[in-house]
């Protein structure tokens, strides 16, 4: 698939660099929330890229939570 972020119930896989990212993201956000998710990606997206960052992973694992 050319896609950054893919899953299927309780199985996911993500690829590039910021696979890792993604995959905490939606492990984050299936077991705490959206809003949990999107707090700890703030806390580590780079300065300046905030917004952006937080935005784009969410958009890549949105349909999967």
């Amino acid at each position: 698939l050319n896609q950054p972020f893919v899953a299927k119930g309780n199985v996911a896989t993500a690829g590039g660099c910021l696979a890792s990212q993604y995959l905490a993201a939606w492990v984050i956000a299936r077991l705490q929330g959206v809003e949990a998710a999107r707090s700890a990606m703030h806390y580590v997206a780079p300065v300046g890229e905030k917004d952006e960052y937080v935005e784009r992973a969410l958009r890549n694992i949105g349909p999967f939570v």
